[in-house]
């Protein structure tokens, strides 16, 4: 099966999906721009619970002369890229192309005490506010289940604001967009994240695609004693195999798909584009019976 419109499909039936995305961005600059040093987190890691990758790659176009392209994992254990450039005279490319496969499972307990510590943390965008505080007590006074906690928080934040573009931007915390009432993925995300940790619930800023979506994506993930529980605030649902993870951190800070640096009086602009599509999907045994 190719090219499956994923927005027409029951998730709920699904058993396994692979998907492939292509990811584009483009700086163009006023005039030529030196020692450009840019940090790209575009490709997702080999494996994140249910998901594997398949095959990548990574084109570099537009920088004269020395180039250098090297690879590490940081501490999250994100695939991140470190492009060099002594000059650009007028443009430079980034594109990506990944495919990944997802199978239905249950995400066991992360036991890296040191990560969950860490998304315990609050940041600067993810402080908590009066309104955040006021919803963890009444959360806890509800129940003392963790399971039943998030389930609470995911249902808080996915009400908190109403879903605008153009209100906030990436640098936006948590408090502000509740002030504003308005927001996008990522302050959901904050949101959200911000009311897990006031409750003592390690969660984690996950970025990556939702297949029927033109623009990256943003939900979080809740480590629980009985495994990783993904939701999506957003939509107001559980993520799931529709959504493709490529890095997680504390907060959009961490996992920031491309930023840099250059040398010059020039200025630039960023163009972007992205494609992703479902390339085969096969339904649950149960399924399959009932359409036998």
């Amino acid at each position: 099966m190719s090219r499956v419109d994923p927005t027409a499909l029951d998730w709920g039936v699904v058993r396994s999906a692979t998907a492939r995305v292509r990811q584009h961005y483009r700086y163009v600059y006023s005039a030529a721009v030196h020692d450009l040093k840019q940090r790209l987190v575009m490709i997702p890691p080999d494996r994140y619970h249910d998901q594997v990758l398949e095959s990548w790659s990574l084109d570099v176009r537009g920088i004269d002369s020395a180039c250098s392209i090297s690879w590490e994992n940081d501490a999250w254990g994100n695939r991140v890229c470190h492009v060099e450039g002594a000059r650009v005279e007028h443009a430079v490319d980034f594109e990506a192309v990944f495919c990944v496969e997802r199978r239905q499972q249950i995400c066991a307990h992360d036991s890296n005490h040191a990560a969950d510590r860490a998304f315990l943390e609050f940041t600067a965008l993810t402080a908590p506010n009066d309104a955040v505080r006021a919803a963890a007590r009444e959360i806890r006074a509800a129940t003392a289940s963790p399971l039943e906690q998030a389930e609470l928080a995911h249902d808080w934040s996915a009400r908190s604001i109403a879903y605008e573009v153009g209100v906030t931007g990436t640098r936006t915390p948590a408090a502000m967009a509740l002030h504003l009432g308005r927001g996008v993925c990522q302050d959901f995300a904050h949101i959200m994240l911000s009311l897990l940790r006031t409750l003592g619930l390690p969660g984690r800023y996950i970025s990556g695609h939702l297949l029927g979506e033109g623009a990256p994506h943003a939900w979080v993930e809740v480590t629980l004693p009985s495994g990783a529980v993904a939701y999506d605030p957003t939509h107001h649902r559980r993520a799931r195999l529709d959504y493709l993870t490529v890095a997680v951190g504390r907060d959009f800070a961490d996992v920031t798909m491309t930023s840099g640096v250059f040398t010059g009086a020039a200025t630039g602009r960023l163009h972007w584009s992205k494609q992703a599509e479902l390339i085969q999907v096969r339904p649950s045994e149960a399924e399959k019976g009932a359409a036998a």
